[in-house]
């Protein structure tokens, strides 16, 4: 017996307002994915995201979920203001909003216990800055401890947008690889949207292309969809896919005109 899904769009059209920006979307996310969901700026990536965590509702189709299916969510880091004095383990715990308990001010959201928290940071490798301040913190320390509350409550499916964006290309590969990590050894699926595609190439098993001004949506094998057919058909513009001593490196490649 096949096992059901984690999350099934079915005929999903994603936008805003009533106003679809890309229509027909069929999506299964499945037990052991690693799926990099790619597109150019603009493309319509984060919108998907948002109707798949059900923030923002599908305008078509069918969004299921398994049933009791924990998600965790790690936002763009520049959503995150610098400014509010919060420490890593204050930011970790607040990942547990979920059960709620009662005060005597009515029904409260419980957060995450301290021991949760640590063991959370200890998790991502920055269990020693539980005390120090976010802000203060480089972007690679600040994304892991963003993954460490997306991870406190034990997700079924860990959904991250963007988690490199802004990285220096070491700190890029170490996250990519500590959140392959996750997916291979520690069993936690992944939903990861990314802008440079060599980054999810060799770690996701699946790949969606998504192109909203083009009204283009696909989805398959990351062999499959690693084709410089297919991503210059997505890009609308040529680009190269080149695979040498066991890494893929995508790129723009020269347009005719360039050629001439």
């Amino acid at each position: 017996m096949t096992e059901e899904p984690l999350i099934k769009l079915s005929d999903v059209s994603i936008g805003y307002g009533g106003r679809p920006l890309v229509a027909g979307i069929n999506l299964d996310v499945e037990a052991g994915d690693f799926l990099g969901l790619v597109g150019p700026n603009g493309a319509g990536k984060s919108t998907l995201l948002k109707v798949i965590l059900g923030i923002v509702p599908a305008l078509a189709g069918d969004v299921w979920r398994r049933p009791g299916l924990r998600l965790g969510y790690v936002p763009q880091r520049t959503l995150i203001d610098p400014i509010f004095p919060l420490t890593a383990l204050e930011v970790v715990r607040s990942g547990g909003m979920g059960p709620k308990a009662k005060g005597r001010g009515g029904t409260l959201l419980a957060s995450a216990s301290q021991a949760e928290a640590m063991t959370s940071l200890e998790q991502v490798g920055v269990g020693h800055l539980a005390r120090r301040a976010l802000r203060d913190m480089s972007g690679g320390q600040q994304q892991r401890v963003l993954i460490a509350r997306a991870l406190v409550r034990s997700p079924d499916l860990l959904i991250l947008d963007e988690p490199a964006a802004g990285m220096d290309l070491p700190s890029e590969k170490d996250l990519l690889d500590f959140v392959a990590d996750l997916n291979r050894h520690q069993g936690t699926n992944v939903v990861l949207v990314v802008h440079q595609i060599s980054l999810v190439a060799g770690r996701a098993n699946k790949m969606a292309l998504i192109n909203k001004d083009l009204q283009q949506f696909s989805v398959g094998s990351a062999e499959t969809m690693l084709c410089g057919e297919r991503l210059s058909d997505l890009y609308d513009h040529p680009m190269d896919v080149i695979e040498t001593h066991g890494t893929v490196l995508v790129r723009a490649g020269a347009t005719e005109q360039e050629r001439s």
